[in-house]
């Protein structure tokens, strides 16, 4: 086993929960996961801001734990239970992140609740834009073409690449490439 990876271990965030905000103040810990790609750093106020996936991945693989204004712990279960009512898509894009994070591709907040996820090719980074925006769908549900024109008229404004990330009735994802063609005779 490698020294990070032997490292990593004993690295747990100690996070705060309330009303959908996930924080923890900034210390050595907050520092690693962010070089890593999780959460954002408010410099103003030295806390690192999680997205409820991020949380929600990083509870799952023991590498935070949360806490709520009455000291009480805040479980996998519970976090996802309590945010799915305000955000009725959380389960679908969790699936989505977690997958990609396990793929080691640091994925970020994306441009809307459409374009969910920007997806940084692996060891770029803080170094390099992200390269692909992902926009996730559920395996039967109709996409109107146009929609998926728009979608690819921001990404091609903002020199991404789209991913459609397609979920299937068993909780497993599949990717597909969009680009446009234009066909000249």
């Amino acid at each position: 086993m490698d020294k990070e990876k032997k490292d990593s271990t004993n690295k747990i965030i100690s996070a705060r929960y309330f009303e959908d905000s996930i924080t923890s103040t900034l210390d050595d810990v907050s520092r690693y996961y962010l070089r890593r790609g999780y959460g954002v750093l408010d410099e103003a106020k030295k806390i690192v801001e999680y997205s409820l996936v991020e949380a929600l991945f990083l509870l799952e693989m023991g590498r935070m734990r949360l806490f709520d204004l009455k000291g009480e712990e805040v479980n996998f279960d519970r976090l996802l239970k309590e945010s799915s009512i305000k955000e009725p898509t959380l389960w679908r894009d969790y699936i989505v992140y977690r997958d990609l994070r396990k793929r080691n591709y640091v994925v970020k907040d994306g441009f809307s609740s459409d374009l969910r996820f920007r997806v940084f090719e692996r060891g770029e980074y803080m170094e390099k834009p992200a390269r692909y925006l992902i926009a996730i769908v559920y395996e039967g549900r109709d996409l109107p073409v146009e929609r998926l024109i728009e979608w690819l008229e921001i990404c091609r404004n903002n020199k991404k690449e789209l991913i459609l990330a397609v979920v299937d009735r068993r909780n497993e994802v599949i990717y597909y490439t969009v680009r446009m063609v234009d066909l000249v005779p």
